[in-house]
């Protein structure tokens, strides 16, 4: 049974579109290629399921959408869960993350071939937040780097706000990134393509 939960980190994605994806933008835009290969990764800076405290895990999604739109459904997905979870904390995040704990994933995980992720593994997930610079390494499995894109001011970070997105939060930080997949029979290699970032606030039960 679903235990009421929140979190709390820092969301990052990549994808094969050009900036800025068409898809970010709404699930029924065409995607840039006529089929989709994106990650997110995140770390949780606070957040329960229950009585576990899930502070401090990592976690990376990558899917491969077969198009033309994300709508379309019909996702190959892949769950990367963080090897230093306990037995208690593994179990939390697969619920949180397969939907079955409600919120946000819950939302997302009806884009999944048969409402699944195709397999969730346990992997060393090396996550790095740096002021304009993310990147998260599971190695021979999968990278991904985004960096900031500079604002007009020449100081601060192109933002888009006021667009409705259903695990990032209020303010998107434009970004390049580059992602490499090697895993479940899916190979991928891209640089500079689509690149975001923010901070995500999640609950649910």
């Amino acid at each position: 049974m679903a235990e009421e939960w929140t979190a709390e980190g820092e969301l990052f994605e990549g994808c094969n579109c050009i900036l800025l994806c068409p898809c970010h933008v709404s699930f029924r835009q065409p995607a840039t290629n006529a089929h989709c290969d994106a990650i997110w990764a995140l770390t949780i800076g606070s957040g329960r399921y229950g009585i576990v405290d899930l502070a401090g895990l990592n976690v990376a999604v990558f899917v491969h959408c077969p198009g033309p739109t994300m709508a379309d459904a019909d996702w190959t997905a892949v769950m990367y869960v963080d090897e230093r979870s306990t037995p208690e904390q593994e179990a939390a995040l697969r619920m949180i993350f397969s939907g079955d704990a409600g919120g946000p994933w819950q939302i997302l995980s009806q884009f999944y071939r048969d409402g699944k992720y195709l397999a969730v593994t346990r992997t060393p997930l090396d996550i790095t937040i740096d002021e304009r610079t993310k990147t998260v390494n599971a190695p021979d499995r999968l990278f991904m780097e985004v960096q900031a894109i500079r604002g007009a001011d020449q100081e601060g970070v192109a933002t888009l706000t006021n667009l409705r997105n259903v695990i990032h939060g209020d303010e998107h930080v434009l970004a390049h990134s580059d992602i490499k997949v090697s895993d479940e029979g899916m190979t991928w290699d891209y640089q500079a393509k689509h690149g975001l970032y923010s901070t995500f606030k999640w609950s649910g039960s």
